[in-house]
């Protein structure tokens, strides 16, 4: 996508269907390394980072077929040791996962850069530190990263994390999973995403226990390939639902698993939104506008870093919104960018250190550029929201997290159009 040209300030409502979850389907795709088999995978999202993780394999010798139904099944036992192209890696935060899964199935791993979204710093330093727990080397030259096992392979260990990192606590599992004595993760993850992984290494034949908790218990070996559905994307899902109170509403998001978004819907009805719910379903209305809170973000079960935008623009919209509020950023250095695009629609904002502070202004169409993927989403949100036509360059940052984003947004009532 180059550019997303929107003729907001319509109502929006209806029913969205939920893809399955881009921050599941990384570590997952790139896990199925260490299985050595054949995977399929269904609900798979279509967007641009699960694209380029499915190239990044396929350069590393992985035969990948598109199956009738949307399924896609990956061979991994032509996978081969070497380092896929810095033009696929620096494009992904989530090649990192090549460095347990690699390191687990061949005894090195390198890697050239790892992109994605620019949050400020965002080091490997825990991921690299529980690869030495379990005996091997790191080294380091400028944004190349070579780790390899000592020649009587990894070993099993316990490690604590300084911090519950998603990307550490998914790629020690991964590099975990196929050792035969017991590893121990402390102070891990619980995100809905390190669950999927758990379950998807458990069907391969590891034995996983404490998922969910800060405290992760594996047990692997020999693993073989197995079927996976992915889990539904609770960040697209949170997104809609941002959208809908922003614009009116009813939205109802479909697929989804209401637990997981139980940060988000406390906050929206603290906001005096209207948030029901069932056993796969989300529905959330605004009719009368809603009021400022303060947002808080942290690891999961607390406020999900990749809604902070996205409930920032929502406060943002006078006179929708009433009061002030604020956004305070607790686990990315830097997630503002998209302040000053919102500035360029009439917000009114303040970023002081980690946090944002917000009074509700009338905004006006305008043409602004999406700096990051949940950042654009923001901006979109914002121009559905605001009579007149808005122009999101750079649109492609988006496409990396919502699948079929142009079909979606028509079938609430938006006017919008992809190019």
């Amino acid at each position: 996508m180059e550019k997303i040209i929107v003729n907001g300030g319509r109502r929006l409502s209806g029913e969205v269907m939920i893809g399955g979850s881009k921050n599941a389907s990384l570590p997952i795709l790139f896990g199925g390394i260490v299985t050595g088999g054949c995977c399929v995978f269904s609900r798979l999202p279509r967007v641009s980072d699960v694209l380029r993780t499915l190239e990044i394999l396929k350069c590393l010798g992985a035969r990948i077929r598109f199956l009738q139904g949307g399924d896609v099944r990956v061979d991994y036992s032509t996978v081969r040791a070497g380092s896929p192209p810095h033009t696929l890696t620096s494009a992904i935060r989530g090649s990192t996962y090549l460095l347990g899964a690699m390191l687990a199935r061949f005894g090195r791993a390198e890697l050239l850069g790892a992109g994605g979204c620019d949050f400020g710093a965002r080091p490997i330093d825990q991921h690299l530190m529980g690869f030495s727990m379990m005996g091997a080397a790191s080294t380091c030259i400028g944004d190349r990263v070579i780790i390899t096992a000592p020649p009587e392979g990894l070993h099993a260990a316990r490690i604590v994390l300084a911090m519950p990192s998603v990307g550490a606590t998914a790629n020690l599992m991964i590099a975990a999973a196929v050792l035969p004595e017991e590893s121990i993760i402390e102070n891990a993850a619980a995100e809905p995403h390190v669950s999927a992984l758990a379950d998807f290494l458990q069907r391969a034949g590891a034995e996983i226990e404490g998922v969910g908790t800060d405290t992760i218990r594996i047990k692997g070996g020999k693993l073989c390939g197995t079927h996976y559905r992915m889990i539904p994307d609770m960040i697209e899902a949170g997104t809609y639902l941002c959208m809908g109170a922003a614009c009116g509403g009813p939205v109802r998001v479909r697929g989804v698993d209401p637990k997981h978004l139980s940060a988000l819907i406390h906050t929206l009805r603290r906001m005096g939104i209207t948030v029901e719910t069932d056993r796969e379903s989300v529905t959330a209305s605004a009719f009368d506008g809603y009021r400022c809170t303060n947002v808080v973000t942290a690891p999961y079960p607390d406020f999900p870093t990749d809604l902070h935008p996205q409930i920032a623009a929502l406060m943002a919209l006078g006179p929708r919104a009433s009061g002030g509020g604020s956004v305070t950023e607790n686990v990315f250095d830097s997630r503002f960018r998209y302040v000053e695009e919102l500035k360029q629609m009439g917000a009114s904002l303040i970023a002081e250190n980690r946090t944002l502070k917000i009074t509700p202004t009338t905004l006006h169409a305008a043409c602004v550029t999406s700096p990051d993927l949940r950042g654009g989403a923001a901006l979109l949100l914002a121009a559905l929201a605001t009579k007149g036509e808005s122009e999101i360059c750079n649109a492609a940052t988006v496409g990396r997290g919502y699948e079929h984003l142009e079909q979606k947004l028509r079938g609430i009532g938006a006017e919008v159009s992809v190019i």
